[in-house]
């Protein structure tokens, strides 16, 4: 529900991308957060370059839509190509930040199972006949900002700290997907059994 309402949001600052092809949009995002997976994973001076990647990618993403609504040519094929698009900027962002210096691939192995869950969980419900999940504490677009301000965070703070395990915030937002993922997905699960 909160996704739904940050869409009047979305479409406002979506407004100047309207009148752009959606399929370009959403192809563009995906390069932008493959690049921006690319440059986390080389570290240092780059995560300002995953900053600014990762910005428009995101920034990208909200616009194909509202572009397909504004044009009213909005079809399940767009929207089969926003989630394929949507599923491997994930993987890439995700990777890009597991792999790192400041990584951890245990973690993001965990972080990419927990956000592909929550995501097959939202859509699975849809495929059932109930309406798209995007309820829970980690729903994509609380990902991308939180992974926007990782990359700032990341290179003011690029120190680790060892308890059991390095920990600076890298490792943190992987271990927060990893069990947010979990929460989110059970949580979505729950709501789906309940409605069937």
């Amino acid at each position: 529900m909160a996704e739904r309402r940050g869409e009047g949001f979305a479409g406002k600052i979506a407004s100047p991308m309207e009148n752009f092809s959606p399929a370009a949009l959403t192809v563009s995002s995906v390069v932008l957060a493959g690049l921006g997976g690319l440059s986390y994973y080389l570290s240092g001076y780059f995560l300002l370059l995953a900053f600014i990647t990762i910005l428009f990618s995101a920034y990208f993403d909200a616009a194909d839509g509202h572009a397909a609504r504004h044009q009213g040519i909005a079809s399940r094929k767009g929207d089969l190509l926003d989630h394929f698009g949507d599923r491997y900027s994930d993987i890439m962002l995700v990777a890009g930040m597991g792999l790192s210096v400041y990584g951890n691939s245990l973690l993001a192995l965990g972080a990419v199972a927990g956000v592909m869950m929550t995501s097959y969980m939202g859509t699975q419900a849809q495929a059932l006949g109930l309406e798209r999940d995007y309820a829970g504490p980690l729903g994509r677009s609380y990902r991308l900002v939180i992974i926007i301000l990782a990359c700032l965070l990341q290179f003011v703070l690029p120190h680790s700290y060892t308890f059991i395990l390095k920990l600076n915030v890298t490792t943190v937002v992987l271990i927060w997907f990893m069990i947010g993922g979990i929460i989110t997905s059970l949580y979505r699960f729950g709501r789906a059994y309940r409605k069937l």
